[in-house]
């Protein structure tokens, strides 16, 4: 057969349609329907009850536009020059039906009632609504059915409603697009439609048709047949397009000798066109389910076993589980065939000494046999194993005598057994005990005369005994049971005998009744049943198959189970030429009828491999969290391949089989959604006699006449849409105006949905078949992350929630208003209060719900999975701000992305008191609500090393963690206790890894280590040592704002002050390897005032002392600090000391030795003293310890916690995984301006990067540190750059996870590390440009950065401290330090008392009349993200706020600030706003030459002055001030829901 043309003469490319296409949409309509008559005709036809609306320019946009936002489908075609040529829209009911009030969407009745085509219905048929060309081109059409088709396996048929009463003229115009491949169905039968129907005409008379196009008559199915050795050629052409790396590996001829070696289990079938084969799919059923059970989540698909054997393996797991006594699955001959089955019989029978004529003994045979292992479960369970194979052999010819320990057995006996034994199925075993039950007339008679014959050879032998008793004792006495021989009994059965049997059969019986009837037969002298073992036969012929499995948490649990047992065959090999696959799926209906019993096929692919279509209609099996399989599980049933299931209403006949579906549900839910069903159907119930429909509607997927899925819906009120909006950045993914106000739009709330896992892929139609009938366009799930989450938000989009445009985190209070005590107060109106609530959940800060949208136009098609293995290291903003974008990509779904996250995330140390500082990026209610833990796995560990080789990286515990693409986010951390090789105390419980060259101290501690809050934790043992033991003092050191932030944790831990003591080191500038990172700068007034805090509160404050070392007690603790006294002094000599330790412990480490110091103490090389000081020091106590070798005062102080928090470094074990494979390391990570290091699956963003200096030769000032930039906007530009690389749609690469270029190892990169660390930090030295590609390094391609950065910290004295700058441009060195900054952009107002009321704030102005950064010291906590959207902006935008203060009207800028005029500017959408200002203008000619000509005279390094400002503002054109104005209006229309307190001009006139 042949197939349909795939691709037109000219190329078109069909994509969704945006509202940004709706100009060239407008215009291709203008161009067809020009006149008011066409219009008209248009309106008519597509059920549009009033013209006007196309009239109209602005009327005529909205209309598209909603098309755009509603309708399932809507694409454009564009040409090869992005010309728009063509545009189409598709919904899942008619567009008459849809603008017909009251006609609801259920069109299936009078369709099928027409037409009787009863396999057209909404799961395999799209209406279209409406179809325009800019030239009638059918090339165009063509291209949107064949895409259409493609995109929707299930699609059958495309429709077009043809209106009643259409005349020739219209249909020439109207009916154009469809003439070509539309075809006018023929009715069935003639139906009355009342004039109320919307299908129904005018006059009466007319009849309305409708126009169908099949898939077949766009993509003609494949021929698929088996294949033949002949198609080997067309195939090897097929494979060489696409791979000729197969051919290479497998050989020339290899695809021929796979279609030869087909047979029961493996089967081969190809793809036909024209008679030449242009596609192979090799299948096998022989799939190892024990492995993929173990590594998938298979348990809802039965673990690929027939549900049959996979209930008996349930009910043995319970058992188990439960403690019970263990259900046996399988008799002790099964367990006897897997034995002999795991061992070679050839190797057992070459490893006994055989005599000359081949023979061998039999205790030799016996000594080789207890030489066999087994697994556990085989071997508890054929213990003495060696005998039963004796018994066997005995078996095997049961008329000799047992073989002894002298016999010579033949080894062709064995083998014989062996083969008979193995024989003995199921099936077989059923056979011969049916046999021999049919036979039992013949065999009861045996048995008879038998028995006699043994009663009277007892009785002869019992006269003749002459030791009887004269009372006949000792003789057979009349009546008792006879004891039979079962060897006697076996030979009377024999032919020879006269029996009924042969003698081999008989063997196999003996077999049989002994191993698997329980019966004895195990010697010639065993004894037989009465009944002549019919009872044992009866047992056999009713026995179930035995299952031999393991302990449900074995690695073994389901590795013998029998190949018949499984329940799905595997595709091994496809391969498809690239003109047909699109058609792939057409393979797998001839697929399964080669494998009639089995109900699943599996596919397996690399975590890179590109998405097929193929793959689109499989499902995705997630893996355990233990799996080690390499690949991804791609799994299909059967059914699913017939199409989604049908959705319609719940009808009480439904009833009993809903608890089936929502058995997981716990039970509060399952009454929950029983009393909802219940309600529904009273509703219903009652609607149908009159009464108005339910809010609730619950559906159910319907396939097969089963029950499959349930979803229930709700309408939502009217007002909560926009609380919604109000709460939610809903705005952000739909044009809300447009799913409102119209018939068959609006909102539905998800309550529940439950589907049975076959048909999992059909979500999104499922969910679309229940907004179609329930007449809706949105569907929202707002989900409360306390309790279950329902897997469905994965088919969702997450939605962020909103912040208060406010300041203050707690409004301040109205004044109080002084009015006449005889006017009563208002009564709130229902909108006031709606409007309260609103306000209130927008500002509860406690909120645990989180917002998961989807509009039905994303429902026409799956999300694309990415699987690539993506593993980020790190959780800071940078780790985490780069998954959340990945997260937010609506067409795309990841599969595996891994977070390392020491500690976990911040929100989970939530219970705890504050201690440390934050980056004030991520609030914990924001992290937590947009489901960060569901969609990503968290692993609370550190990575110690990378495997670039086997692309893994290695964690703590030894474990490997793969990845496909690696993202390095570890931020830069505290280095004081890394200068000394000491490693933070917090882990030590977790016996974790710990760095070569570094050790652990009892009480030695960073406040970098996550474990610190569960150390301090308030009531814990070192938080009581510190308030209750007089010995026990806490030294908190550094000059980071974490050092402060500690210290006010231990007072809030009930930590008296006066056992806090604060060691401020001195100043360190930028050493290349550590980056500052004081909290102040010196004389900052914010440091005075909290030094004057805490000498109030008597806590002892040491500052420019240096940590050297410290001592140990004889238990191995904490017991001294060795400071080094450098005063207050300057950076200098803060530098020079350092130089000097760190030139004193490389010398030491080069000798070996310990390096004396001036009073004749000795310092190991690991920085650390000798335990014990030369004399017993005090407790809390500062004392003199001599001089040092750098000649400053060495003071010792002792006590028993130290917390550092100092200048921050590269950990240890990221540099040593960084440097120990070959990537360049320079002081920072050098990556590219793709954030890409030296290896291409290795990417590097936040505080350990630098981009490459070469992208300093054109600007060299340009900042390249990303320490300068906001981690959370770094995160984002890496997210753009790795999605270049994985997303299918927009990125560079076809395929969505497609396989980075290859790295070596020990290339340039390797050439260029040659440094490692030293004693005072982590440098490498050698020029690292050369090891970047060698492309133009200009600093255009680096991405740009404006957010500011944020920092803060509760401190001493519980005050809120937070200071916002704006982000480094370039280096310090070329920026105007704050010391030489002009006085008067500096606005500082402190209202700030000692009781904490009031606030400290100060703003500093560039010389652009740019905020440049905010710092703020109160007892008031603030919204940290309304700061930063100051950062920024012109002081002009703050009222003019640096004119006021100077003129004395602002005392406290932050009540200035919190007045409601300056509401806007804390608006989330006001640098959208201010954004789409600058572009405007921008784009305006005559704006240019005026800023143009007044820059000219300006000196940038003196920057803009108010003057020149104000001369530029007075030459701007009227109409752009308009136009600016005009925009603002604007603005604060669209967020009234916010900006209530603006005084709009439609407001001025006052009602007369």
């Amino acid at each position: 057969m042949a197939a349909a043309p795939q691709q037109p003469e000219t190329p078109f490319f069909v994509r969704r349609a945006d509202p940004d296409d709706i100009d060239t949409i407008m215009a291709m309509f203008d161009r067809s329907f020009g006149d008011e008559a066409a219009i008209e005709s248009f309106a008519s036809f597509h059920g549009i009850k009033d013209p006007i609306v196309l009239k109209f320019s602005n009327t005529r946009q909205k209309f598209f536009i909603s098309l755009i936002e509603t309708c399932f489908m809507s694409v454009t075609v564009e040409d090869e020059e992005s010309n728009i040529v063509g545009f189409a829209a598709l919904d899942d009911a008619p567009i008459q039906m849809l603008n017909s009030p009251g006609a609801g969407t259920i069109w299936e009745e009078w369709f099928q009632e027409t037409y009787g085509a009863t396999t057209i219905d909404g799961t395999s048929a799209m209406w279209f609504s409406c179809c325009l060309l800019a030239e009638p081109e059918p090339a165009v059409v063509a291209e949107i059915l064949r895409t259409t088709f493609s995109t929707m396996h299930e699609l059958q048929h495309l429709l077009v409603f043809t209106p009643p009463g259409l005349t020739e003229d219209e249909a020439v115009i109207l009916l154009q697009p469809y003439e070509q491949f539309f075809s006018e169905m023929e009715p069935g039968s003639e139906v009355f439609l009342p004039a109320s129907h919307w299908a129904a005409s005018d006059d009466g008379v007319s009849k309305a048709s409708v126009l169908t196009c099949n898939r077949s008559g766009i993509i003609s199915p494949l021929c698929i047949r088996m294949a033949k050795v002949e198609d080997h050629d067309n195939l090897v052409a097929v494979f060489d397009a696409q791979s000729e790396v197969v051919t290479e590996v497998y050989g020339e001829y290899f695809i021929a000798e796979l279609i030869e070696a087909q047979n029961g289990e493996n089967k081969a079938l190809v793809a036909e066109v024209d008679g030449r084969a242009v596609g192979l799919m090799c299948m096998t059923s022989d799939v190892d389910a024990n492995v993929l059970s173990q590594c998938f989540q298979l348990d809802p698909f039965d673990n690929l076993l027939k549900s049959y054997y996979m209930n008996r393996v349930r009910e043995q797991a319970t058992a188990v589980f439960e403690g019970r006594e263990e259900v046996a699955l399988c008799s002790l001959g099964d367990y006897i065939q897997v034995a002999l089955a795991s061992m070679s019989t050839e190797a057992l029978l070459d490893a006994v000494p055989h005599q000359e004529d081949g023979r061998f003994s039999a205790v030799h045979f016996l000594g080789q046999l207890q030489l066999q292992e087994f697994s556990d479960e085989v071997g508890e369970a054929v213990q003495d194993f060696e005998n039963r194979v004796m018994t066997l052999l005995w078996q095997h010819n049961f008329l000799e005598r047992r073989q002894e320990a002298d016999t010579l057995i033949e080894p062709n006996k064995v083998r014989d057994m062996v083969q008979i034994f193995m024989s003995l199925d199921i099936n077989a075993r059923r056979k011969i005990a049916d046999e021999a039950l049919s036979k039992w007339g013949d065999v009861a008679a045996i048995l008879k005369h038998t028995k006699e014959a043994v009663n009277e050879s007892s009785g002869a032998a019992g006269g003749a005994d002459p030791d009887a008793d004269d009372d006949g004792e000792g003789a057979a006495v009349s009546g008792e049971p006879s004891v039979v021989e079962t060897v006697v009994y076996l030979r009377a059965l024999t032919k020879e005998e006269e029996g009924p049997f042969t003698f081999d059969f008989l063997v196999k019986l003996a077999m049989v009744l002994h191993w698997w009837g329980d019966v004895d037969i195990s010697s010639p002298i065993s004894v037989l049943p009465e009944d002549g073992f019919k009872s044992a036969l009866q047992r056999v012929a009713a026995q179930e198959e035995g299952l031999f499995v393991g302990h449900p948490n074995s690695p073994t649990w389901l590795a013998n189970m029998p190949q018949h047992s499984k329940d799905v065959f595997c595709v091994n090999m496809m391969c498809l030429d690239q003109a047909y696959q699109t058609q792939a799926l057409d393979f797998m209906l001839p697929a399964f009828s080669l494998y009639p019993d089995k109900d699943y096929c599996i596919i397996t692919q690399p975590h890179t491999a590109p998405n097929t279509p193929l793959l689109n209609a499989f499902t995705i099996v997630p893996p355990q969290p233990q799996n080690t399989f390499g690949h991804v599980l791609y799994l299909i049933h059967r059914a699913a391949l017939l199409g989604p299931p049908k959705v319609r209403y719940l009808t009480r006949d439904d009833l009993p089989e809903i608890p089936r579906l929502i058995t997981n549900f716990d039970q509060d839910t399952q009454d929950q959604v029983a009393a909802k069903l219940d309600e529904f159907l009273v509703a219903n119930e009652r609607r149908e006699a009159g009464d108005p429909f339910p809010d609730t509607h619950a559906f159910v997927a319907e396939f097969d006449e089963q029950v499959v899925g349930l979803v229930m819906l709700q309408v939502p009120p009217p007002h909560e849409v926009e609380m919604l909006r109000c709460c939610y950045h809903l705005d952000d993914y739909l044009l809300v105006e447009h799913h409102e106000g119209g018939e068959n739009k609006g909102h539905a709330r998800l309550l529940h949905y439950v589907v049975n896992p076959l048909f999992q892929k059909y979500t999104r139609r499922l969910q679309q078949g229940a907004l179609r009938i329930m007449g809706r366009t949105v569907l929202f799930a707002e989900m409360d992350l306390q309790s279950t989450v329902s897997p469905i938000f994965r088919e969702l989009l997450q939605v962020a929630p909103r912040r208060p445009p406010q300041l203050k985190k707690v409004l301040r209070k109205p004044p109080k208003v002084a009015c006449f005590a005889n006017i009563e107060k208002e009564e709130p109106t229902e909108e006031d209060l709606r409007e309260q609530e609103r306000q209130q959940l927008l500002r509860d800060g406690s909120r645990t719900k989180a917002l998961s949208i989807v509009a039905k136009k994303l429902l026409s098609e799956t999300k694309i999975p990415v699987n690539a293995r993506i593993v980020v290291v790190g959780a800071s903003d940078c780790g985490l701000s780069f998954l959340e974008s990945l997260l937010s990509i609506p067409h795309l779904l990841f599969n595996s992305l891994t977070l390392l996250a020491p500690g976990g995330l911040e929100y989970h140390h939530s219970q705890h008191l504050p201690l440390v500082a934050g980056t004030a990026a991520y609030s914990h209610n924001e992290l937590r609500r947009i489901m960060l833990e569901l969609r990503v796995r968290i692993l609370d560990s550190r990575m110690v090393q990378i495997d670039r080789q086997q692309r893994c990286c290695i964690l703590q515990d030894g474990s490997l963690l793969p990845y496909d693409y690696l993202v390095v986010g570890a931020g830069l951390q505290d280095d004081a206790l890394h200068s000394l090789k000491i490693r933070s105390w917090g882990g030590a419980d977790k016996a974790e890894h710990i760095t070569e060259g570094y050790r652990r101290v009892n009480g030695c501690m960073s406040a970098a280590d996550p474990s610190i809050r569960d150390l301090l934790v308030e009531g814990g043992t070192l938080v009581k040592s510190l308030i209750w033991n007089p010995l026990s003092y806490a030294v908190v050191y550094g000059r980071s704002l974490d050092v402060y932030c500690v210290v006010q944790g231990l007072l809030m831990r009930k930590v008296p002050p006066t056992k806090i003591i604060l060691v401020l080191p001195p100043r360190l500038k930028d050493a290349s390897h550590q980056l500052p990172v004081d909290a102040f700068n010196e004389g900052d007034d914010v440091e005075m005032k909290i030094h004057k805090i805490l000498k109030n509160m008597k806590m002892k404050v040491y500052e420019g002392y240096n940590l050297l070392g410290i001592q140990q007690d004889n238990r191995l603790r904490l017991k001294a600090l060795i400071l080094e006294e450098h005063g207050a002094g300057g950076e200098e000599e803060a530098m020079a000391a350092f130089a000097a330790a760190a030139a004193l412990a490389a010398q030491s480490a080069e000798s070996g030795q310990m390096s004396p110091t001036a009073t004749g103490a000795t310092k190991k090389e690991d920085g650390s003293s000798p335990t014990g000081p030369p004399a017993k020091a005090r407790c809390g106590i500062m004392e003199d310890m001599g001089i040092s070798s750098s000649g400053y005062n060495q003071k010792l102080l002792p006590c028993r916690i130290l917390i550092t928090a100092d200048s921050v470094n590269v950990d240890p074990d990221i540099f040593n995984s960084v440097h120990g494979n070959g990537l360049v390391y320079d002081g920072r990570l050098i990556v590219d301006h793709n954030f890409k290091t030296t290896d291409d699956a290795i990417f590097g963003a936040g505080s350990l990067c630098e981009f490459s200096r070469r992208f300093r030769r054109k600007d060299a000032d340009r900042y390249l540190r990303h320490d300068g930039f906001n981690g959370r906007e770094v995160g984002s530009k890496l997210a753009q750059a790795l999605l270049r690389v994985i997303d299918p749609v927009n990125g560079d690469m076809v395929a969505a996870g497609g396989a980075p270029r290859g790295s070596q190892l020990g290339g340039e990169a390797g050439e260029h590390s040659v440094a490692s660390p030293t004693a005072g930090g982590m440098t490498l030295g050698g020029d690292t440009l050369d090891a970047m590609d060698s492309e133009e390094a200009s600093p255009d391609l680096l991405p740009d950065f404006y957010m500011p950065i944020a920092k803060g910290g509760f401190l001493p004295g519980n005050l809120h401290y937070y200071r916002i700058h704006s982000c480094k441009r370039a280096d310090a060195t070329s920026e105007p330090s704050a010391e030489t900054s002009k006085e008067e952009h500096v606005i500082v107002t402190d209202t700030l008392e000692a009781n904490g009321k009031g606030h400290f704030c100060r703003l500093t102005i560039d010389s652009f009349g740019k905020v440049d950064s905010i710092t703020y010291l109160g007892g008031e906590e603030l919204q940290v993200e309304s700061l930063w959207s100051l950062v920024g902006l012109s002081e002009t935008f703050l009222n003019h706020i640096f004119v006021r203060w100077k003129d004395g009207d602002i005392p406290d800028i932050v009540e200035f600030l919190t007045d409601e005029w300056a509401t806007a500017l804390f608006h989330d959408r006001f640098m959208d706003f201010c954004h789409q200002i600058q572009l405007e203008m921008r784009g305006q000619d005559e704006l240019k030459v005026i800023i143009d000509r007044a820059l000219q005279s300006v000196n940038l390094k003196e920057g803009l002055s108010r003057k020149l400002l104000d001369s530029i503002q007075a030459q701007l054109p009227k109409s752009s001030v308009k136009a600016v104005q005009d925009h603002l209006l604007e603005y604060l229309r669209e967020n009234t829901n916010h900006l209530k307190t603006y005084f709009l001009p439609e407001n001025w006139e006052q009602p007369r």
